[in-house]
């Protein structure tokens, strides 16, 4: 009985851990139209990897990462290890809704932050920075052009 106590809060420990070690990034799709079309994914880059919410599920458990999307509600959250990353919407090969959005990355940058207006004229994509068990809130990945 004693044992299995202590495995039990052994296990509880490793689960808290793990999650205690990752974090997120959660906020608005956009896209130039009145929706968002459902053929959208969005991805996230560190720099050497990319992960996008169409890959295997395999691939994004091996890396600790997950992806909800709701098209509808032009909203997403992805959760995944601390650390600095990219994020940015786009479409896969052949499934974007017009020829001239084929093969677009839409990332957070500097001209969303600063709320796209005429004025802001930087488009330098901004390193968001996931601390353990914290979620990254208002990242709308939204530059089309």
């Amino acid at each position: 009985m004693n044992r299995l106590t202590t495995l039990s809060f052994l296990f509880i420990g490793l689960a808290l851990s793990v999650s205690a070690q990752s974090g997120g990034i959660a906020g608005k799709l956009t896209y130039p139209s009145d929706y968002i079309p459902p053929e959208m994914i969005i991805c996230v880059s560190n720099g050497g990897e990319t992960y996008c919410s169409n890959q295997s599920r395999s691939r994004l458990s091996a890396a600790k990462i997950s992806f909800r999307l709701n098209h509808r509600a032009a909203n997403y959250e992805v959760r995944l290890p601390a650390g600095s990353y990219f994020i940015y919407g786009t479409f896969p090969r052949g499934k974007a809704p017009t020829p001239d959005m084929e093969g677009l990355k839409a990332y957070y940058n500097d001209f969303v932050k600063c709320g796209m207006d005429i004025k802001c004229n930087s488009k330098k994509p901004i390193s968001i920075k996931v601390a353990a068990g914290r979620i990254i809130r208002s990242i709308t990945v939204g530059d089309w052009y």
